[in-house]
């Protein structure tokens, strides 16, 4: 099956166009063009699956609404990894030779990542989105995401805290040692 890119890529779209837009753009060009007349025409009967139709900007809008698919894609990239490190290295019988043999390997371990992402994977999306909670209808990440004045000071609060502990621990394990010498510090506690 032979294809031409540009042209098929141009088909797509005006084929998932409304028939209105299409002739509104028909009439542009042709205004443009001088009024000469092209051979441009859509089969309306042709099979279009919706994935070569949609824009990068649709797919956007649609995964903004569900942000559980981005995390799902993501450990589909990282199963996809793991699953073409796990494939046998020779294999050149079953998928063939060379960069075909090795597009033809990954695409599928691509497949199988993304099938066993979408039911549940390894639990890095179930994961991911456990380190978020709704406040109302916003998501809001768990952790030190956040800057701020209020998170510096827990940050100089938690460095004073384990300091304490740190010499509680060296002045307990002089009186265990029975070691009765100091160690000058300059920290002040």
């Amino acid at each position: 099956m032979a294809i031409s890119p540009p042209s098929d890529i141009v088909m797509d779209v005006a084929r998932a166009a409304e028939p209105a837009d299409v002739e509104a753009a028909r009439a542009a060009l042709a205004r443009r063009a001088g009024a000469a007349g092209g051979t441009f025409s859509i089969d309306q009967t042709a099979s279009v699956d919706a994935g070569s139709v949609l824009s990068r900007a649709a797919a956007d809008k649609a995964e903004a609404a569900n942000p559980a698919k981005k995390f799902q894609r993501f450990e589909a990239m990282v199963l996809t990894t793991f699953i073409q490190n796990m494939m046998p290295k020779d294999t050149e019988g079953v998928y063939g030779k060379g960069l075909a043999g090795d597009m033809w390997k990954s695409q599928l371990a691509e497949k199988v990542a993304d099938v066993m992402a979408a039911h549940g994977g390894i639990g890095i999306a179930r994961s991911m989105l456990a380190d978020h909670y709704l406040d109302g209808k916003h998501k809001v990440p768990v952790g030190p995401v956040g800057g701020g004045p209020e998170k510096a000071e827990i940050d100089q609060q938690t460095r004073l805290s384990t300091s304490l502990v740190d010499e509680l621990e060296r002045k307990a394990a002089r009186s265990m040692t029975g070691d009765d010498t100091t160690i000058k510090t300059d920290i002040k506690i």
